[in-house]
């Protein structure tokens, strides 16, 4: 059972807890006194004077009913205002000082190994994972016709199953192909009657409208500035206040960069549903077209996307004019408009769209696809190759015509602006920190990945076979194989993904998760796809697309590409590696405090501190005995007084030398304390028709 308080904090809380036990302290002494008066008879042993006056001089009744009193000494009388004063100091400081709390960050503790267990993921995207018994990795190689697959012996080429070679030196490491599955997949059969898994492609909660970096089932998703997929599948800690652990994650981003082709596409909305009438405005493609052939370096790893986007664009702006019946720079200039409709164009206008760089129905029939991507089909698959695909894009429709986008109108101008863009895949082992508190559902799971440039020893399988009939193994590997006369190595902190046949196919690959990233980058850039990413008919996606133009008109076109791939790959692809344990810190509840509400208490230190330590000194070193604190007690206790048995007397009247005043504090109570001792208070004009006064006035006295 619990009691709930709104609108207060807990050292809020504290402090009316305190002021209340302080006032139930001191109120609760004063009614204990009183009721003690009153009921106290007139007659008592010395014993219980002593006692009653005791209790009666240490409550506040002595503080608050008591007059200034003259002739006291200047020692005595400092330290009674000083008792008085650290008496309201202590009331003060358990009122006040609270008020300082509050409740501070989490602190990590000392690092320990901890059991960890998986969590159930009942999003969508969990629930929509296929179990993993199975599934099984295998391989057929070979376009139009079957070849032998790498590591693979004559006898078994019409066989799907990986040799165990391969298996060996891409496991050696928990980033590789066989950490890595399809997300939804089927069974079949191929080749000569082997069962195959194959990927169902498909996006079944897509993530591209969400920010920042999370997880789903086998995947850390980041949708941030920089976008790209971990795969890990998900253990964690339990731990009561939650903990704190990292993690170095095979990491797969994807690489994008776009070349402005200076061509816009413009129209006047006049049909809310479709555009047919447009214009293909010049704004510096052909007008200021170059007359160099385009280069690119094909430096291997050391790939310049940049290079290949403007090589498709000066290709594509090139076939373009080719196509406007061979037209030259002469017969252009900037603002020439060239109108056009749906019946020559091979893309949507009014849509953001991806086409093919030859975007002209009547264009001559040539693929600028290779030029751009700087491989073909009959290129040799190796580590320099990297997969690289290549399109024309049309960008999200921006009004120009100064009206709001979210409003269309009709007779409204608008304009899409036309882009080349070149993509890879680049895989890198990234260092995730990861948070969770009490709970353990994966939306409390929180996530911040560190940039990681450590070098690592990466690999791709050797062969002679051409891209287009092998989808090539590849991934971190251990370092005893940098060596291997099999592979193809090179120490660094990424990998470029190298190109396959998944690059130039575009379809699923049975029993090979590797080609995902290839197939991701396919339905990103393909003219007609089952996967709708244009905003048309979701206008939180649409304007999420114009304002990341509207945030960089440049780099925004090659960000809306890379969102797409990670919303794809994530969907399609889950990561095996599974933690039993983790190294973790345990985050341990903590408080901060403000120091202006210790202000009270500091004051009571700088009295307690000193007082404390000259108290010390003087009993330990024998100036000050605890005996003549024993005997100052007794000998100044009223019982003793009233009897004359005290060695407190004036130096005019000094006791007389007698044996009971001489008797210790037990002694004398024990004997002498028994006797009785009758109080008569005087009766005065104040007192007069006070019950107890008047009861105790009618006796005999024999103490006054």
């Amino acid at each position: 059972m619990a009691l709930s308080i709104a609108n207060i904090t807990v050292a809020q809380a504290a402090t009316a807890i305190n002021a209340t036990i302080t006032f139930l302290q001191y109120s609760l002494s004063l009614t204990l006194v009183a009721l003690l008066l009153y009921f106290l008879p007139p007659l008592n042993s010395a014993n219980s004077w002593s006692l009653a006056a005791r209790q009666v001089h240490a409550s506040l009744w002595s503080i608050i009913l008591r007059r200034s009193p003259s002739h006291i000494s200047a020692h005595i009388n400092f330290f009674s205002i000083l008792s008085f004063i650290t008496a309201l100091l202590i009331a003060a400081c358990g009122i006040v000082t609270p008020l300082g709390l509050e409740q501070g960050p989490a602190v990590r503790s000392n690092s320990r190994t901890v059991d960890a267990f998986f969590i159930e993921d009942n999003s969508p995207l969990g629930l929509a994972t296929s179990p993993r018994q199975d599934f099984e990795y295998s391989r057929l190689c070979g376009g139009s016709d079957q070849a032998l697959c790498p590591g693979k012996t004559p006898e078994a080429i019409n066989s799907t199953e990986i040799p165990p070679s391969i298996f060996e030196i891409f496991s050696s490491t928990p980033h590789g192909p066989f950490n890595i599955q399809f997300r939804r997949y089927f069974t079949s059969r191929a080749g000569y009657n082997f069962s195959v898994t194959g990927p169902q492609i498909g996006v079944v909660q897509s993530m591209v409208l969400r920010d920042g970096i999370f997880a789903g089932t086998g995947v850390i998703i980041d949708m941030s500035d920089s976008p790209g997929v971990g795969l890990l599948n998900h253990t964690i800690p339990l731990s009561p206040d939650g903990a704190s652990w990292s993690q170095d994650i095979f990491w797969l981003e994807p690489v994008t960069t776009c070349v402005n082709t200076n061509l816009t596409v413009d129209y006047i909305l006049t049909d809310p549903n479709r555009v047919d009438e447009f214009n293909l405005s010049d704004v510096g493609g052909f007008a200021h077209l170059t007359t160099e052939y385009p280069t690119m370096s094909l430096d291997g790893q050391n790939i310049n996307l940049h290079e290949h986007a403007y090589r498709g664009a000066v290709l594509s702006n090139f076939l373009t004019m080719i196509t406007f019946n061979n037209m030259t720079q002469n017969e252009s200039y900037i603002g020439k408009s060239y109108p056009l409709n749906t019946t020559n164009t091979l893309f949507r206008v009014g849509n953001m769209d991806t086409m093919s760089l030859r975007f002209l129905s009547n264009a001559t029939m040539v693929s600028l696809d290779t030029s751009c991507r700087g491989f073909g089909g009959l290129d040799t698959a190796n580590i320099s190759n990297v997969g690289v695909q290549c399109g024309m894009f049309a960008g999200p429709p921006l009004r120009v015509d100064g009206g709001d986008e979210r409003i269309p109108s009709l007779n409204s101008t608008w304009s899409q602006t036309l882009h080349v863009c070149a993509s890879a895949t680049r895989a890198s082992i990234q260092t995730v920190n990861f948070s969770t508190n009490t709970s353990k559902e994966f939306s409390d799971l929180q996530i911040a990945r560190v940039a990681s440039n450590k070098s690592v020893l990466w690999a791709v399988e050797k062969t002679s076979l051409k891209i287009g009939d092998v989808d090539l193994f590849w991934g971190h590997v251990a370092d005893k194989y940098e060596s291997d006369s099999s592979l193809w190595t090179v120490r660094s902190p990424s990998l470029y993904v190298p190109a396959g046949s998944a690059d130039i196919w575009g379809i699923t690959v049975s029993g090979q998760p590797s080609t995902i990233p290839a197939i991701a980058w396919s339905k990103v850039y393909e003219t007609v796809s089952d996967l709708n990413y244009d905003g048309k008919n979701n206008y939180a996606l649409l304007n999420k697309w114009q304002s990341l133009l509207a945030k960089d008109p440049e780099l925004g076109h090659a960000q809306i590409h890379n969102l797409i791939w990670t919303d794809i790959f994530a969907n399609n692809l889950v990561g095996m590696e599974t933690h039993s344990t983790l190294v973790v810190q345990n985050l341990e509840p903590s408080v901060t405090y403000d120091l202006r509400y210790g202000i009270p208490l500091l004051v009571l230190l700088v009295i307690w501190v000193p007082s404390l330590v000259v108290s010390i000194y003087l009993l330990l070193f024998g100036s000050l005995k605890v005996s003549y604190i024993r005997d100052f007690l007794d000998h100044t206790a009223v019982g003793r007084l009233a009897l004359g048995h005290s060695a407190l007397a004036s130096p005019d009247n000094i006791p007389a030398d007698s044996e009971p005043v001489h008797l210790a504090g037990d002694d004398w109570q024990n004997t002498v304390g028994g006797t009785t001792v009758l109080y008569r208070p005087i009766v005065n004009v104040r007192q007069r028709g006070e019950v107890f006064y008047n009861k105790l006035a009618k006796s005999p006295t024999a103490f006054e």
